[in-house]
């Protein structure tokens, strides 16, 4: 066992190798995830990666935390959501909304900063894994969360299209899950985006230990004071990266084994503190206690996010770690959690795609339909439950094959460093089009009027533009020999469309002038990418085994 601040020939200090689950694969058992060699290491590089890789074990903790965070997710979600069939109309109407009650429920089910925990433990152990190299790191957490997502954004274009196009009868369920499939995209959006930061924010976790969570809280302090105490709303877009870092910054102390000596009664405190923090910005500074959207209400703690997330961030991972052990032992080999963590983003991304096919199976047989809230709503929740499980379980089964990873393969590329830039260019362009699509969903793909995103209008075809630019110039940092090429023509059509628009937008997108600008600034960025990429610092090639 080796431990420290260093591990031996990895040039991502702070990891402690030990005998234990905390360095573990998030590969299924009898595969190799898709590993790269670290930049001018050459095979040897290769081979020790994948050695590490089929030698560590999992971290029952984490592969646990994250299925019973899925999991609350989904339920949670469904639990909350009452579907009204009318003639001709079909809508979704949110419990949330009616029992009051419910909104301190949300203080122990709001568990997506839970997920950005286990992101940070994954995308560090994943830097640890690369050696510190940061292309072959992105290739394969993108892969992992694009091949999924990608695949279901082409799965509901086509679905969303035919429902527009075939003369299904009214109220129209295709059309209906086209509006709201991309919900849960809000989250896949800004995870690309802290993926991409993971390495730097793990250089400053490095340096600078708990002083980054507490400049992150301070920056979300500052942003709230600025949007609510000023009305400066333009700024509430900068909380998404400062409250979700936070629970991502976490996830680096526990995957370097900083947390491991603190004692429960710390945690609990901790815990309670994080808790106490909750009741006193939802009791007396104003702020609502629901930390999930409710319609129909004015101000909302999650977007943008606010303050009470920081707090349910300590509450909910403090009280996780102060449960470790029990979230050890539920862990079985086969066993329900195991299958859950095969399919995680998958679970994820469709768990809402199939609230219309829950409502197409049970209305038409007379399910009933109970004011939200009354003795029979809840007496009927099991049954309501019970139909989304087995439409989720018979879709994973058709599209769990998009979260298969595969083992290592040759990807030799030279000059490395000059590929960074237009690297994080597409990282950008995919962030776009995919916070886009969860705004827009997949209805009216090419309608001249356009869903609203921080005061840009967009639709379902600007985003796909931006996600296949997006992907193309990913596609071209690791396999196109004419790198400066693609990245500038990409630069091209983004300029090209904000000329456009600039007047009036462009009716096809249903962009405006914001719009317009925006691709303007893209096409900028992806311009001096391709500047970036004509320089040749040492070339670093990468060799297949």
């Amino acid at each position: 066992m080796w431990t420290g601040r260093s591990c031996p020939g990895c040039s991502t200090p702070g990891w402690r190798k030990t005998a234990g689950n905390r360095a573990y694969s998030e590969s299924q058992p009898g595969t190799v995830a898709s590993v790269d060699p670290s930049a001018g290491a050459g095979h040897g590089a290769l081979e020790m990666g994948r050695a590490e890789w089929e030698s560590m074990e999992r971290d029952r903790f984490i592969d646990s935390l994250r299925a019973i965070a899925v999991v609350a997710v989904v339920l949670g979600h469904w639990s909350a959501t009452s579907v009204v069939w009318e003639t001709g109309r079909i809508a979704g109407e949110s419990a949330l909304s009616t029992v009051s009650e419910l909104h301190y429920v949300t203080w122990l089910l709001q568990v997506m900063p839970l997920l950005f925990f286990v992101g940070g433990f994954s995308n560090a152990r994943s830097l640890r894994l690369h050696k510190g190299d940061y292309l072959s790191y992105l290739r394969t957490r993108l892969t992992r969360l694009l091949q999924p997502t990608v695949a279901f954004i082409v799965i509901w274009l086509l679905l969303g299209l035919a429902g527009q196009l075939l003369p299904l009868p009214q109220p129209n369920l295709l059309e209906r899950g086209a509006d709201i499939a991309a919900l849960p995209f809000w989250f896949v959006g800004v995870y690309v985006v802290v993926v991409a930061l993971a390495p730097a924010m793990y250089r400053l976790h490095e340096r600078w230990r708990w002083r980054v969570p507490a400049a992150l809280a301070v920056g979300a302090v500052l942003v709230d004071v600025a949007v609510h105490g000023f009305g400066v709303e333009a700024v509430g877009f900068a909380n998404y990266a400062f409250v979700w870092l936070i629970p991502h910054q976490f996830g680096f102390f526990y995957a370097d084994g900083s947390l491991d000596p603190i004692r429960p009664g710390v945690l609990a405190g901790a815990a309670g503190a994080g808790l106490a923090g909750l009741v006193v910005l939802a009791g007396w500074a104003g702020y609502p206690v629901s930390l999930i959207m409710v319609p129909g209400e004015d101000r909302w703690n999650s977007d943008p996010p606010s303050l009470p997330l920081v707090a349910v961030a300590v509450w909910l991972v403090s009280l996780a770690l102060l449960a470790r052990p029990a979230f050890q032992r539920l862990w079985k080999e086969g066993g329900w959690l195991q299958r859950i963590n095969r399919v995680p983003l998958s679970m994820y991304l469709w768990h809402i795609s199939v609230l219309p096919v829950a409502v197409g199976f049970l209305y038409p047989l007379g399910f009933p339909r109970d004011p939200v809230g009354s003795v029979g709503w809840w007496l009927w929740r099991p049954v309501w439950l019970a139909s989304l499980s087995a439409s989720l379980t018979l879709v994973l089964l058709v599209v769990r094959r998009f979260e298969v990873h595969p083992p290592p393969r040759p990807m030799p590329i030279e000059s490395a460093a000059r590929r960074i830039g237009p690297a994080s260019f597409g990282v950008v362009l995919v962030a776009v089009a995919l916070l886009g699509f969860g705004v827009t969903g997949f209805n009216g793909i090419t309608a001249d009027y356009g869903e609203g995103l921080l005061g840009f209008t967009l639709n379902p075809l600007f985003n796909t533009v931006h996600l296949v630019l997006g992907l193309t110039v990913l596609a071209g940092v690791y396999r196109s020999g004419r790198l400066t090429s693609v990245v500038l023509i990409s630069a091209l059509i983004l300029g090209l469309i904000g000329l456009m628009g600039r007047e009036t937008g462009i009716e096809v997108l249903a962009t405006n002038g914001a719009t317009a600008t925006l691709d303007l600034v893209l096409g900028g960025l992806g311009a001096l990418a391709a500047a970036l990429a004509t320089r040749s610092p040492v070339a670093m090639t990468r060799n297949s085994t």
